[in-house]
Formats: structure tokens, sequence, C-alpha cells
């Protein structure tokens, strides 16, 4: 091992007083010659600065001098030493001519402590000594025996008493007495001739009697009256009693013809008594011409004429019931009419109307150039098979809410119009083209047109088949001529793409692979380019050793644990290897070539 040498600048006089003068930026000194407080010995020095051709600074970081300074034990104060405290920041003995104190932070505020004085009375005025103990109690003690009890009452003026020699009193004024035990003086209320107790009920109010102290000096009750008497309008029965205490008062109705409803707000308590909202009648009721539940039970009718209802305004005429029956007599047919107005104007009268001929219902109004002529909008004619059954609609239809059609829907026409945000089918293939099988080349596009707008102005776009290729396509821009489709194909907007055995972003985000087997890239001119940065996370085989100028290094092998160097654009070069433990990389002596070496020599000052 006698080769592996690392060697720093050492001192090669017997003595020195200054630091060297000749090391770099960055390297090291050592001075052995014995050192002292008023030499440079025994210390490390190292070069720093800016390097011409030397260090511009040499800075001393240690040396045996320093660290002999604290080599004792700790807490031991030692002479010409560093002072190192125990594990207690402890030290054995210390030293000064002045004492100073701070918290944190510099010692230019603190007071500096150079003398202990021994005065009973503190009659020194030393900014910078401390007193002894004697001497502090000494003088409290003496000041204590000369302290009074300052005090003042209500009245009577400011009072003291003498803490050595006086007594202080407390006593109590009308009704009130003190007694003392011990260190406690006790204040107490004096009792009055009132018993202790609860006073009043619910049948007695409590009465007191105050002296001129607040004090009750009596206490008792009076009787209040419980019971309300009630009596009928007419006297036929007798008076009865009603116990505020104990019982309820009740006001009840008719069942049907009179309500009674108890309501409390605040200190307000209201009785209401009228007619319910629907009176009930338990015989018949004839008003003028109009009979109810005269002829029979739950019958309207007149002695003569016709039945009007007329609501005021903008009522209605609500019939809430089940059924509402209109029976016409034998072989005649059923009829209701509701007329808009009073003038017979045409388009004013509708008529629903049973034939009894053919028993077709059907609805009508009178539209017709002469008022009061009657044409069918719609009519139903029923049928024993319910599938047999037709419902007629001569002119357009509206249906305000939903339309369910149980059946098939078949719409014989030349545009079907949907006005609506969504379209739902349950069938999860639509056919385009016609409802039966093509026998010959349409020569038509089947798909979807959609109608958009890019800010400028409207477009319509198109996604299917192209009849003309083969192909499904997408045209935002198209122009539709007796279903062909024409314009320029657009960019499709997908997170994956299945095309053959290949997978275009289904892997990962940014990422081309296959399904089975390998990938191929070939491009019909011979040259494939790549833009950005080629990452290969596999294993790249190349036919031909890859140039320097291309990023590579021109050869195919290198020497066995040898260093790669530079040759400007040559081929890479490789130091020969070395089998010197310890060895490092090295300028050689010429030539700025690299190689090994286990020696650094760091030369003398």
């Amino acid at each position: 091992m006698a080769d592996e040498l690392t060697r720093i600048k050492i001192l090669t006089t017997g003595a020195t007083t200054t630091a060297p003068a000749n090391i770099y930026t960055g390297e090291l000194a050592y001075s052995y010659v014995t050192g002292t407080q008023a030499n440079n010995g025994d210390r490390l020095y190292i070069g720093t600065g800016i390097q011409d051709p030397y260090a511009t600074n040499v800075d001393l970081i240690g040396g045996k001098y320093f660290t002999e300074m604290l080599n004792h034990v700790h807490g031991t104060t030692t002479a010409s030493s560093a002072l190192i405290t125990d594990a207690n920041s402890h030290v054995s003995a210390l030293n000064t001519a002045a004492l100073k104190i701070a918290a944190t932070g510099a010692l230019g505020s603190a007071v500096s402590i150079d003398t202990i004085l021994d005065q009973d009375d503190l009659s020194g005025d030393d900014a910078n000594a401390l007193a002894t103990q004697q001497s502090i109690k000494a003088y409290v003690d003496a000041q204590v025996t000369a302290q009074d009890l300052d005090f003042q009452g209500d009245s009577g003026g400011a009072l003291n008493i003498d803490l050595d020699s006086e007594t202080l009193t407390i006593s109590g004024d009308t009704g009130i007495s003190t007694v003392g035990s011990g260190n406690t003086i006790e204040i107490d209320l004096d009792d009055t001739a009132v018993t202790p107790g609860s006073y009043g009920s619910q049948t007695a109010i409590p009465t007191f009697t105050v002296d001129q102290q607040g004090r009750l000096t009596a206490a008792s009750t009076v009787t209040v009256a419980t019971a309300l008497t009630i009596v009928d309008d007419n006297g036929t029965s007798a008076a009865q009693n009603v116990d505020l205490l104990s019982d309820d008062l009740l006001i009840i109705g008719t069942s049907g013809e009179i309500d009674t409803a108890v309501t409390k707000v605040s200190q307000e308590v209201k009785l209401q008594v009228g007619l319910p909202a629907a009176v009930t009648i338990t015989d018949s009721l004839v008003v003028d011409n109009l009979e109810i539940g005269l002829d029979a039970d739950g019958t309207i009718s007149t002695s003569s004429g016709d039945i009007t209802l007329s609501p005021d305004g903008n009522s209605d005429v609500v019939i809430d019931s089940d059924t509402f029956t209109v029976q016409s007599g034998e072989a005649e047919s059923a009829l209701i009419r509701i007329i808009a107005d009073d003038s017979d104007d045409a388009g004013d009268e509708w008529h629903i109307l049973n034939n009894a001929a053919d028993n077709i219902l059907s609805f009508g109004n009178d539209i017709a150039s002469s008022a009061g002529t009657t044409v069918a909008q719609v009519s139903l004619t029923p049928n024993a098979t319910v599938a047999n059954s037709t419902t007629a609609v001569a002119g357009h239809m509206t249906v305000g809410n939903k339309l369910t059609v149980s059946g098939d829907l078949q719409v014989d026409g030349t545009t079907v119009t949907v006005n609506t945000d969504q379209v739902t089918l349950d069938d999860p293939i639509m056919t385009l083209g016609g409802d039966s099988a093509p026998s010959s080349d349409l020569n038509k596009d089947l798909g979807i047109l959609g109608r958009w707008h890019n800010g400028s102005a409207a477009k319509t776009a198109f996604f299917g088949f192209d009849d003309s290729t083969g192909r499904f396509t997408f045209v935002p821009d198209a122009t539709e001529t007796n279903a062909v489709i024409s314009g320029s194909t657009g960019d499709i907007d997908v997170a994956g793409a299945y095309i053959d055995n290949i997978q275009i972003g289904v892997s990962g985000a940014n990422e081309i692979d296959t399904a089975t087997g390998n990938l191929t890239l070939d491009s019909t001119g011979g040259l494939t380019t790549i833009d950005d940065d080629l990452s290969v996370t596999g294993t790249v085989t190349l036919t031909n050793d890859l140039d320097v100028t291309h990023g590579g290094t021109g050869v195919s092998s290198f020497t066995d644990n040898g260093v790669l160097y530079g040759d400007g654009s040559n081929d890479l070069d490789v130091t020969a290897a070395s089998t010197a433990p310890g060895s490092i990389l090295q300028t050689a002596a010429s030539g700025g070539v690299p190689a090994f070496s286990n020696i650094i020599d760091g030369g003398t000052y």
C-alpha cells in the first residue's frame, strides 16, 4: 500500500510566523512546527477566492494547536484551554473581574456586577452591586413594623389602624349581626317573625308586609273564586257551575250546520261560530224553481224549464264526479253542445254526438258556411276487436303532453319533424335507406346531418357512409344534393381507436401499439421523420454503428474497465484499464490525454 498516496502541501522550514502564500484555491497546507499563541505552528490552511495564479485568500481552518485546547475533562475549568460545561451545563470555577447577564442578544444593555454588599439599611446606592440575604431580611422586617391599614366606610371619612397596636371592629346595624371565630368574621341577616314556607296557591293569593330595611315582617293569603255559573238563553236548563281549576268549558256546534273554532294569539283567546264550508241538509231543498233532492236522492231538477249553470266572470263549472252521464231517450242520439258566446256565429259552437244510427262518437263544430251546420273533426268508430277500432282526425292534432302509441306507428308523408331537445329509441339498430332492401345501386349516401354554427356562419355537418368510396366518413362543412354529400373531410376526436390490429390511445394516452404481433412504420418515400425527442423503453437494434455526429459512439465495443473520452467528431476513445487500488483519473503529463494513477502529489511550500 506504500504507493497509495494522497498528499497536501506541508511546511518545510523549522519555524513560521505567516500563512502559506503559494497554494491554489481549494488546496490544503499544514505547518507541523510546535504551535504557540505567537506563531502559526500546528495549523491547517485552505486557499479561497480567485486564483491568480495562487488563491487570493488563505484561511485558517484548524489544526492540533486548536484541538489540544478541547482535550480536557468536561466541566473542569482548565487554564489556557477552552471552557466546556459538563452534562448539567456546569463548570468547576470561573474567575472574572465583572459579570454581565442578559437573556438573549448583545450584552450592551446588561448591568455589570462587580461587588456584593452587606448593609441592613440598604443605604448604599451602587448600580453595580448585589445585597446579601441577611441585609434584605433585616430591611424588610424594619419596614413591615412601621405599616398601618387605611380604610373608609359609606360615611365617617378616612380612617386607619396601626397593624402593631390597634384592633379593627366590624359591627352590624339594624337587622344585621356579626360573629368572629378564628380568622373568620360572619355577617348574618337577623330573623323576623315570618314563618319560612310557601305562600299562595291556585285558590289563594299571598299578601306580605315589608319594613324599612326591606325585610318581610308579616305574610298571609286571600281566597279567590274558582267557579263560573252557566245558564242558557231560554232558561230551560238548570244553571251549571264550571270549576275553573278542573273543568273544561266546551262550546259545540251542530254537525254540518254550525262550526266552532278556538284560537289564541298572544294574550287574546277567540271563539268563532259560523257555517261550515259544506252545509248538510238532511231533507230536500227547494230554491225558487230549482229542486235539490226532491225527485230522488242525488238529483237536481226543475219544476219547469231548463237548468242553467252560469258562473260569474271567468269562473268555471266543475263536475267533481267519477261519471258524468248524458242519457237520451230510446232511439235518440245523445248530444252535448258547447257554445262559446250568445250569438249564433260559425265556429263558436262545438258538439259531442253519439249517433244512435251507427253508434259513432264524433266531435265536431259549425265551421261550414252556414252557422249551426256541424262538421265532424274527430270520429271514433268502435269494433268488437280493439285493434280494428279506428279514430279519425280530420285536421291537425296537437298533443300538449305525453303521447303513447302501444302498437306500431306508421307515418306516410314527405317529412317528419321532431322539435324536441332529446329523442330516445329502444331499438338498438336504426335502418336507413328504405324499409326494404334496394334492388340496385341507389348512388345515395347514408348517415346523419347536424346543423351548427362556427361563430361566423351556419354550417351543416355529415357523418355516415360514403356510397362512392364505401367508407365511413365525416364532413364538417357538408353540402347535400339529392342524398349525395360533398365537401372536405374533417378531423375526429376520440380517446382511443382500434384500426385492424393497431391500437391508438387505447393502452395509454399518446400511445400506439398492437393487440398482437409487431408494429411496422413504413413510408412510400423511404424516409420516416420524427420531429420531437424519441424515448425508447425497450431495446434498440441498429444494423450499423451510430456515428458521433448523430449522438452515437462510432464503435461497437470498448476495452474492459476503461473510461470513454472524446476525440472531436471522430469515434470515441477509451483509456487503458488500471488494476491499482485507489486509482483516479488524471490528466497525463503531456497532451491532455486522461490516464489512471493512484498518487496525488500536493507539493510543498
